[in-house]
């Protein structure tokens, strides 16, 4: 048995870590690897919404009955980028509607943020002063991923990893921020 279908065995068992673990070390040789993405992936869905990843899988297994289907990873990486794009979009929206709602708050603008952590010598310090104070608005996902980017460079993985572990749970399956608590996960270790 191939290591990434151990993995899709682990992760059918509901073993998400020991899956997860599995998944990275295939892509880690084999960076194409479709299984291995799309287990991945799956297990990422899992972790905020596990009948939906259960049901990503039967139909996974479903699609490897079928003689016909050229490449079932592939078909199901494509149904996970479907439902990633109607996420991105409820993020837009979502931001919109509270970018309209801050200007009572506490808040900054990621750009105006930027610019003052980039003036400063420390940024620890820098960011530091605004964690505990300000709270920062971002205007689209980008920002953001490039946020969680900035404090894994600046040597807060752990910080950016806590971050992206409670946004993925409350706006549900991103790959790019599936990547980031990847990029994380390395650097914490």
């Amino acid at each position: 048995m191939s290591k990434a279908k151990k993995g899709l065995e682990k992760l059918s068992e509901e073993r998400l870590s020991e899956a997860f673990k599995i998944f990275c070390e295939v892509l880690e040789q084999n960076p194409l690897h479709l299984e291995a993405k799309m287990g991945l992936l799956l297990c990422d869905i899992a972790y905020s919404d596990r009948a939906k990843a259960m049901g990503l899988l039967e139909f996974y297994y479903a699609l490897l009955l079928d003689e016909k289907e050229r490449s079932p990873a592939q078909k199901i990486l494509e149904i996970i980028h479907s439902m990633d794009q109607k996420s991105n979009q409820d993020f837009e929206n979502f931001s919109l509607s509270f970018a309209e709602d801050t200007e009572s708050l506490s808040c900054i603008s990621y750009e105006d943020f930027k610019n003052f952590v980039f003036t400063k010598s420390n940024f620890k310090e820098a960011f530091e002063d605004f964690s505990l104070s300000t709270k920062i608005v971002f205007s689209h996902k980008e920002e953001l991923y490039e946020f969680l980017n900035l404090l894994i460079d600046k040597g807060y993985a752990k910080l950016s990893f806590q971050y992206a572990e409670n946004i993925s749970e409350s706006m549900g399956f991103d790959l790019q921020l599936n990547q980031i608590l990847q990029k994380a996960l390395k650097r914490i270790k």
